[in-house]
């Protein structure tokens, strides 16, 4: 399983398209946010342009891990996924090396948005919530690599890149980072405080009120991600 996974993390840092898109993407979708539109949410009770970068930051890694699937689904297709069922990998081997690929490959993205706020939007924060918001934005956005991977063993082709798309904004507006969910209906507002995607923006910005990140943050993520990896497995033993 190391080998294949080596292969996963050099074939996804070698790819030119992969990186500007999971890089460059946020970073440009950030800048136009606070310093063209002006539209950087108000909602929440700080520098609003801190607050959008912790937003866009997590909002590009999510789609970065996300669209892991369609790589996924591409392999079906080619049947890739046959020739690795007659090798010694075993299932949850590929599922893991899918699932640490993605979550790697987001890290570049983060610290391009948070970069990008420091030196192009004027964000200052102490030393010490700038180290502390990689980490957190990170383990934030791993249940949507493992809901990548399951989308990438449920869905083919064309249809799971639109079901990746449709899910990933509908998740990033019930998660509060491009509305804050203070000004959501309460109903909508209880909704989002059990996505994964207000949890995993819940952690950064708490990071920049120097506060913590709480217990049942940790646990809906958590929980989100063992369900959507176990998902994934199922889905990847049902293909073969």
């Amino acid at each position: 399983m190391g080998a294949y996974l080596r292969l996963e993390l050099v074939r996804g840092f070698r790819s030119p398209v992969n990186l500007v898109m999971l890089t460059g993407f946020p970073v440009v979708l950030y800048l136009l946010w606070t310093n063209v539109l002006d539209v950087a949410p108000r909602g929440w009770q700080g520098d609003a342009a801190a607050y959008a970068m912790v937003s866009m930051a997590t909002y590009g890694a999510m789609g970065g891990a996300l669209f892991v699937g369609g790589a996924i689904a591409l392999e079906r297709g080619n049947g890739w996924l046959r020739q690795l069922a007659v090798t010694p990998l075993p299932a949850h081997g590929y599922v893991t090396a899918k699932l640490v690929s993605a979550a790697a490959g987001v890290l570049p993205s983060i610290v391009a948005v948070l970069a990008a706020g420091a030196l192009l939007s004027g964000v200052r924060l102490p030393a010490g919530t700038w180290a502390a918001l990689v980490p957190l934005i990170w383990v934030g956005v791993l249940p949507f690599a493992a809901l990548g991977v399951a989308f990438g063993y449920t869905l083919k082709g064309q249809a799971a890149t639109v079901a990746m798309i449709a899910v990933y904004f509908a998740l990033s507006v019930l998660g509060g980072l491009w509305l804050p969910v203070e000004t959501m209906p309460d109903a909508m507002r209880t909704l989002a405080e059990y996505s994964p995607a207000y949890q995993a923006g819940s952690m950064g910005w708490r990071a920049l009120a120097g506060q913590p990140p709480e217990g049942v943050s940790l646990a809906v993520l958590a929980g989100w991600t063992l369900l959507f990896a176990a998902l994934g497995l199922w889905r990847y033993r049902r293909a073969l």
